[in-house]
């Protein structure tokens, strides 16, 4: 009897060790690491060209995955300030002379573009998760 009262509680400990050592959810040690990179180990670099035309921005949805290097080339008819929520950047575009905005992709979510000066509002940045 005495033998069984030491024997349950090592068994106990030893399969509660197996369930968390074992279960099928556990990430492996590798998985924990960086996750803004690609499944290929890289991360993706995208630009897009937007143009602003009487208060339109063509395209007016811009999609990328959490941990791109994003560029935006922005083209504009009239004098604004580029705004992107959110991550709040912004960027003086003068008409017809391109202007850049670089930035890493590290918050996902919908995020608002807009004409600063009349808080028009241009277009979404959709960030995916990664």
């Amino acid at each position: 009897m005495r033998r069984a009262m030491i024997l349950i509680p090592v068994l106990l400990i030893v399969l509660i060790a197996l369930f968390f050592a074992l279960r099928p959810d556990s990430p492996a040690p590798e998985d924990s690491a960086d996750t803004s990179e690609s499944a290929d180990g890289g991360q993706e670099e995208k630009t897009f060209d937007l143009a602003i035309r009487e208060g339109t921005m063509t395209p007016d949805e811009i999609s990328v995955d959490e941990g791109d290097e994003v560029l935006l080339r922005i083209t504009s008819d009239v004098p604004i300030e580029f705004h992107l929520h959110g991550y709040d950047l912004e960027e003086e575009v003068k008409p017809d002379e391109p202007a850049e905005l670089a930035f890493k992709s590290t918050i996902t979510g919908r995020f608002d573009i807009e004409n600063e000066e009349t808080q028009e509002e241009l277009g979404l940045l959709l960030v995916q998760p990664g």
